[in-house]
């Protein structure tokens, strides 16, 4: 149990910024006063008692109130004072470094809510590579997933666009790989995915494992190598839109319209498969849903009592909002607790045919068994790299929609961590970092790239935790996971009801905030209207009628067929490329596009920064000892991912 020292020495836990509350402490009574009064002089007392830094800097009259959530601002030029609502501020802001204890419940929720989405993707790999049954080559998989993960998380929160983002592999990936399993060439005959089936009374081991070996050798290992080869010059094109700093460029040309149809139709892809993980056991992804609400929004600002100890004290009641900060591991917990007491009183089927047996706790145990305890991934543990024209293409178009995804969850994380908007060298940088990681997941044969995560984004207006310090030590625990094989299996066999419980307030979140750009343009705009809802269309009708008419698709050569199919299944990116090609031809003024409070605040750095709840300056985005070393040189100034980009040289 942590001690109240603990948590009031972090950087973070401060007094008076109403997180942590000693219960004990005795409430002015304001009934006979006037409470404009007794709230001064409440804020004079608390002032010479303790520092209050989370105030206006700029208005050294302000203050946070300790026991309402509360912040009085006097107006230096009138005697009124006005009181502003602090329930909605951070607990913990992009540069404060929690206590350990904290962080790492922290960084645990967070890899709770990370592993079985790398699952996901390995098991839908394993099915366009023939792999389905080779629970061996999964558990390498897994593991290379997982440590790719944590390594692109902890190079661009560290050096990358320097927010609390997590690289995972996202759904812009997910579109690509399920087209290519419905090409022909790439079917998976029955007999691939069933060898280890294969146990009659006369097959030896020995030649069930040649037979593994074979399989591997002539049907696994070369999809493995087309794939990786794909997936490197995909990211070689990733990364060269941020190095060359084109992305900075076409951020011109990308703003809320743009941004908006594209994402909402990327949640068509995962909702798809939330409702499948949910429809396995309701019940069960009901109570997920429930708890996660209660604990996160119900309770958002109730400060829970605490005991604590110490040495001059004793025990006493503190209160601290741990409810909301844990929400989505109480959530995880809860709902696991009950899959776990359904399985032992039989209420779920043991029958692997049912829909129910995925909610069992047991019904992935075999995960935990194949998994090695230890297992260090490296290049060219599938094979060789190979290459294909048609998948290269498919990769590519994941490329630029995770490209357009990025630049629009880089913005949404800035506005759920209270930071202004990411300047355009901050952006250039991230997706630098992504596309680099991209071609290093193909050369560790992942078979899918490394790129931000929406759904995280969302936990932290949830939790109210923007530590980027959290988030490198959550990406530590996923290089541990990835390593110490049999860690990382237990908490894959969270069931899928749970998951898909939680990642529906993950996601909603997430949408909810994509939504939030609106803000930004016209609404009133009949141009403005027409657009998204155009784009919105076409991106459904496009993917409908591709997906119902696949032999309607007839060019003579192959590859272009299959190229075709794919772009055309891609929801997001004909929806996405409709909305920025009317977004920009469309005559419209840049406010009304919403550039000037959007896009703008990454393009030119001496725009003034959007209103609201800024709790951080822009510093965040600097590297503080590369950057130092940088403004001594003065060529970096035109480097667009240095962090002196654009900046003048100093007189």
């Amino acid at each position: 149990m942590a001690s109240e020292n603990d948590l009031i020495n972090d950087g973070v836990h401060k007094i008076d910024n109403g997180m942590i509350t000693d219960s004990t402490e005795t409430v002015p009574n304001y009934e006979n006063t006037d409470k404009t009064e007794g709230l001064k002089t409440d804020e004079t007392r608390m002032t010479i008692e303790r520092t209050t830094d989370r105030c206006d800097s700029e208005n050294k009259e302000a203050s946070c109130l300790l026991h309402s959530n509360l912040r009085e601002k006097k107006d230096s030029e009138s005697t009124s004072v006005e009181i502003e609502d602090q329930s909605a501020r951070l607990l913990y802001k992009v540069s404060d470094r929690p206590a350990l204890q904290s962080t790492l419940f922290f960084a645990f929720q967070n890899t709770l809510l990370a592993l079985p989405w790398n699952l996901t993707l390995v098991i839908l790999v394993a099915e366009v590579t023939c792999a389905r049954d080779d629970d061996e080559l999964k558990a390498r998989l897994l593991s290379t997933t997982i440590l790719l993960s944590g390594l692109t998380t902890f190079v661009q929160v560290t050096f990358g666009v320097r927010m609390p983002v997590y690289q995972g592999p996202t759904t812009a990936y997910i579109i690509p790989l399920l087209a290519i399993t419905n090409l022909e060439e790439w079917k998976c005959n029955s007999d691939h995915n069933s060898f280890l089936n294969n146990t009659g009374v006369n097959q030896s081991f020995s030649y069930l494992n040649n037979t593994k070996e074979h399989i591997r050798e002539t049907i696994i290992y070369p999809r493995f190598a087309v794939l990786s080869g794909s997936l490197i010059a995909a990211g070689c094109i990733h990364a060269f839109l941020g190095l060359t700093g084109m992305v900075g460029y076409l951020m011109k040309f990308i703003g809320p319209i743009t941004v908006i149809p594209t994402i909402l139709l990327i949640a068509l892809a995962v909702f798809k498969i939330m409702a499948n993980f949910c429809a396995i056991h309701w019940g069960i992804s009901s109570i997920s849903v429930i708890i996660s609400l209660i604990t996160s929004l119900y309770l958002a600002g109730w400060r829970m009592p605490l005991p604590f100890w110490t040495s001059d004290r004793g025990f006493h009641i503190v209160r601290y909002p741990l409810q909301q900060v844990l929400s989505m591991l109480i959530a995880i917990l809860v709902g696991w607790s009950i899959a776990a007491i359904f399985t032992a009183a039989g209420v779920l089927s043991n029958d692997k045919t049912q829909k129910q047996y995925e909610a069992r706790t047991d019904a992935r145990s075999h995960v935990i068994e194949t998994t090695p305890w230890f297992y260090l991934p490296y290049p060219g543990q599938f094979g060789g790299i190979g290459f294909n024209s048609g998948i290269f293409v498919a990769y590519l178009t994941a490329t630029f929609t995770s490209v357009v995804d990025s630049i629009a969850d880089y913005y949404a994380c800035a506005k759920m961590s209270h930071i202004p908007p990411p300047p355009v060298h901050a952006v250039n940088r991230g997706i630098s970092v992504e596309g680099i990681m991209c071609a290093v997941s193909g050369i560790f044969g992942t078979g899918h790239g490394t790129t931000t995560f929406g759904s995280h984004i969302g936990c932290i207006g949830i939790t109210r935790v923007a530590s980027r310090f959290v988030y490198q030590v959550f990406a530590l625990m996923l290089i541990i996971c990835a390593i110490v094989g049999k860690f990382a299996a237990v908490f894959i066999t969270i069931p899928y009801p749970v998951l898909g419980g939680v990642q529906v307030l993950g996601f909603g979140m997430f949408i909810g905030l994509i939504m939030s750009n609106v803000q930004y343009i016209d609404i009133n705009s009949n141009r403005n209207l027409a657009i998204i809802g155009i784009a919105i269309m076409i991106g459904l009708m496009i993917p409908f009628w591709a997906s119902n008419n696949v032999n309607s698709i007839k060019t003579g050569i192959q590859e272009l067929d299959g190229f075709l199919e794919m772009v055309l299944s891609n929801p997001n990116l004909s929806g996405g490329f409709t909305a920025c090609f009317l977004d920009n031809t469309v005559p419209g003024t840049l406010k009304e596009r919403g550039l000037v409070g959007w896009a703008t605040g990454g393009i030119d750095e001496e725009c003034e920064e959007p209103t609201g709840d800024i709790e951080d300056s822009a510093d965040v985005y600097e590297i503080p000892a590369i950057t130092r070393l940088l403004e001594k040189i003065s060529f970096t100034r035109f480097i667009p991912f240095s962090p002196t980009f654009r900046r003048r040289k100093e007189q």
